[in-house]
């Protein structure tokens, strides 16, 4: 799963709620696929150590099936690493064999809070790291105080592409932060900072064969790609107001977006778009999500969150292009952060999210707040539903890679 944006993650700061847990059932098509992967997440290790996350937190992998549980990090194991307890929002590389992560260094906590006890901002001194899943070694990427955002790896897993804000954001930011724009060689561990962007990266990801990244920015949500070895931005589509989720289809010859409650897929120029899906946005949702294409760019999947509160409803609707036509394939009283196609098609995978506050403290953590998530495997043919990961345990992100038919650290399952 790629990184969400940053529009995206202040929409599930706003929206995150209490959700009860759906009723799901195994599917005959889930049966007959056997879905195999591993599971990371940030979770929860201290309650009582004090973070500006709360608590601290190291990653965890887990194995599906089976539910063998790796411990990947340990912030006390080795004091020289420096790594503090505020881990978070892990990426899988493709081929998942690495896995980035967001995290402070251990000498940062008492500068991220302020008088209210919180970060002055989102990722307020947090820094990209790393975790090879062969070697256990666990390695820093980037410095810097005013907090970094990975927007996912290279095709190739040769590169990352990051963005760090040009000056310290706060609480009430109401103006956007310049961002610039930056590429890691993952071979070399060396960065280069591409291009500074006035009113910051809404959104970014990698073209196709990996050559450019191409990023969202402005109030008229223009898209723009830059080479991967820097150089001048050049303007792709120019957008309008209340357009986002720009994904290119896998040949590069369309590109699908939200504008408004409208998903539309247009030629990659933005020429001739259409209408294939209609939502109906939640008057409290403070965001749309991402359309997604299938490997082979015969389907498109969107969610829809209908309400973003106590009887939050999210449905899944898929796009065939082939037949011109749109099908929810399910509808799930869960809260939905994130979508991704099952490698073969079968199925969407979703992240979900239980998260919000208590009267009574928790009996575990002894905290009036809970932020849990899970992972869930829907049949596009029947839309019935396999829990991959119970929301169960305090989180700060999640990430999955499917392993059928891989050698992902063999010793693991």
């Amino acid at each position: 799963m790629q990184h969400r944006t940053n529009s995206f993650s202040l929409g599930i700061r706003i929206c995150a709620v209490f959700l009860p847990t759906v009723v799901t059932c195994y599917s005959s098509a889930a049966e007959q696929v056997r879905l195999q992967g591993l599971v990371v997440s940030g979770v929860l290790v201290n309650p009582e150590h004090y973070t500006a996350d709360g608590g601290r937190y190291d990653l965890f992998l887990r194995t599906v099936p089976g539910g063998k549980v790796t411990r990947l990090t340990n912030h006390q194991a080795d004091p020289k690493l420096n790594l503090g307890g505020a881990i978070r929002e892990p990426l899988f590389s493709h081929n998942g064999e690495r896995i980035l992560f967001l995290a402070d260094y251990a000498n940062s906590d008492e500068r991220r809070t302020t008088m209210t006890g919180a970060a002055p901002y989102a990722n307020t001194l947090l820094n990209v790291w790393e975790v090879r899943l062969d070697t256990r070694a666990v390695l820093p990427i980037t410095k810097g105080e005013f907090g970094w955002n990975v927007f996912g790896w290279s095709p190739d897993d040769r590169f990352i592409c990051a963005t760090y804000p040009s000056k310290a954001g706060s609480l009430d930011q109401d103006t956007p932060i310049p961002e610039d724009i930056y590429v890691w060689d993952m071979n070399t561990r060396q960065g280069r900072k591409l291009t500074r962007v006035p009113d910051g990266v809404d959104d970014a990801f990698w073209s196709r064969d990996g050559s450019r990244i191409i990023y969202q920015s402005g109030p008229n949500a223009n898209l723009y790609s830059i080479p991967r070895q820097g150089g001048k931005s050049k303007m792709l589509l120019r957008g309008k107001g209340g357009r986002f989720g720009y994904s290119f289809s896998p040949d590069g010859r369309k590109v699908a977006y939200i504008d408004t409650d409208t998903v539309y897929v247009a030629n990659a120029d933005g020429s001739k778009p259409m209408s294939v899906i209609k939502l109906r946005r939640a008057a409290d949702a403070a965001y749309w999500p991402k359309p997604q294409w299938s490997s082979d760019g015969q389907k498109l999947a969107v969610y829809e969150l209908s309400h973003c509160n106590a009887h939050a409803t999210t449905k899944l609707h898929v796009y065939d292009t082939a037949a011109g036509k749109d099908k929810v394939v399910a509808t799930l009283k869960e809260f939905v952060t994130d979508l991704m196609w099952w490698r073969d098609g079968q199925f969407l995978l979703l992240k979900t999210l239980h998260a919000g506050n208590t009267e009574k403290p928790d009996p575990k953590t002894g905290w009036h707040t809970f932020h849990r998530e899970g992972l869930l495997a829907v049949s596009v043919d029947d839309g019935h539903v396999a829990i991959l990961k119970q929301p169960d345990e305090e989180t700060k992100g999640l990430d999955w890679v499917e392993t059928l038919g891989r050698s992902i650290a063999p010793e693991l399952h």
